[in-house]
C-alpha cells in the first residue's frame, strides 16, 4: 500500500463539537491578547474556586493553565547538552507523613536535571507504593524557566523524579524558588515497551 492510499483514522468530530473548538481557539486567542506575553496564573483561591464550581482536580488544572500560558516547548534535539557538573541543593520539607527532598542537580551546558526524592515516613510494615502527580515548579524575579519531567521511579515506599530545567540553574539560588505543585496530563499515551527477559551473565 502506498501513501496516497493510507486512510484517516475514523474519529467521531461533529459539527457541535466544531462550533466548541472554534469558541476555544477564539477565547485562547483573546487571552493571549490579554497577556500580553505575561505568565497569568490563577491564584490559589481562584483555583479552588474552579475545582469546586466544575469539578477538575488541580492536577488538570495545573496541566491546563501550564499549558495555556506556553509551557510547554520541544526540547533541544541535542538535550541539556554536556555535563558540565553536579551542584548540591539539599532543600527538604515535610507533609502529611512523607519527606521531600531536593537533593541535587546535574548541571549541563543548556540546563540542569534536578532530582527529588520522596519518601514515606511510616513504620516498614505500613509502606506502600504510591504515584506523585506532582511538577516541580521553578520561579524566579530574574529568570523565566521552562520545567519538563524527565524520568520517575519509585516503589516500597519511596520514590524518585528528574525534571528538566531550561536554561540553567545559576550557581547561588538565593533569588530561585522551588514547588512541587499537583499535576497530571488528561491522557497518558502509551509508549513502546521493551521487556529484558533474557538471563544475564557477568564475567
Amino acid at each position: 500500500m502506498g501513501w496516497s492510499e493510507l486512510r484517516a483514522v475514523p474519529n467521531d468530530y461533529d459539527e457541535e463539537i466544531h462550533a466548541i473548538d472554534a469558541q476555544l481557539i477564539e477565547l485562547l486567542n483573546r487571552r493571549k491578547a490579554l497577556a500580553k506575553g505575561r505568565r497569568c496564573f490563577p491564584p490559589k483561591e481562584v483555583m479552588k474556586e474552579f475545582e469546586e464550581k466544575f469539578g477538575v482536580k488541580p492536577p488538570y488544572l495545573n496541566w491546563l493553565f501550564q499549558s495555556i500560558n506556553g509551557g510547554f516547548h520541544r526540547s533541544r534535539p541535542d538535550g541539556p547538552g554536556e555535563l558540565q557538573g553536579v551542584m548540591q541543593i539539599l532543600k527538604t520539607t515535610v507533609m502529611d507523613g512523607f519527606q521531600y527532598v531536593i537533593t541535587h542537580a546535574m548541571q549541563h551546558e543548556h540546563g540542569s536535571i534536578v532530582h527529588v526524592e520522596i519518601k514515606q515516613l511510616e513504620h516498614a510494615e505500613d509502606f506502600t507504593d504510591f504515584r506523585p502527580l506532582l511538577q516541580l515548579e521553578v520561579t524566579s524575579p530574574k529568570e523565566e524557566y521552562n520545567v519538563q519531567r524527565s524520568g520517575s521511579r519509585g516503589g516500597g515506599g519511596a520514590s524518585s523524579m528528574s525534571f528538566l530545567v531550561e536554561p540553567r540553574l545559576p550557581e547561588h539560588l538565593d533569588a530561585v524558588h522551588f514547588a512541587l505543585i499537583p499535576f497530571e496530563e488528561p491522557m497518558e499515551f502509551r509508549r513502546r515497551e521493551t521487556f529484558l527477559d533474557q538471563e544475564v551473565h557477568f564475567e
